[in-house]
């Protein structure tokens, strides 16, 4: 590789890293429940406590609970994406004044696509999950 390829090599990495920095930093409004109190009550299913707060994975909470705000959180695809989507996801019901996430619906979006040779393209994509956030009765 020459030197000016090994350059532009760099300057594509740096320009990369901070555009998924950017991006990171980019947050989803939380827009609140507007209506008459939503009071629900699940039947269980899988959770995960995180800074405080429980992020239910699959079904609801056993108990009964009152629909806050909905938001989506967006963080990098793969296994460290998925310590960043928990962690995010607490700071976000924290912010509402929530006890609780339901995660729902799940995206990806490819956010940039770098050469690595004359026929090989990396993508790098990111994962949007839209979110419930409860209050505990």
């Amino acid at each position: 590789m020459t030197r000016r390829n090994m350059k532009r090599a760099s300057m594509a990495g740096l320009l990369l890293a901070c555009c998924l920095g950017l991006a990171a930093c980019i947050q989803a409004p939380i827009r609140r429940h507007e209506g008459e109190p939503v009071l629900r009550h699940g039947q269980g299913g899988a959770r995960e406590h995180v800074d405080g707060v429980d992020i239910w994975m699959r079904g609801e909470p056993p108990r009964p609970y009152e629909v806050l705000a909905y938001t989506s959180v967006e963080t990098p695809e793969g296994w460290i994406g998925e310590r960043f989507l928990l962690k995010r996801v607490a700071s976000r019901v924290r912010e509402a004044g929530g006890d609780a996430a339901l995660l729902g619906d799940q995206r990806s979006r490819v956010v940039a696509l770098q050469r690595a040779g004359s026929h090989t393209a990396l993508a790098e994509s990111q994962r949007i999950v839209e979110i419930t956030i409860v209050r505990y009765r």
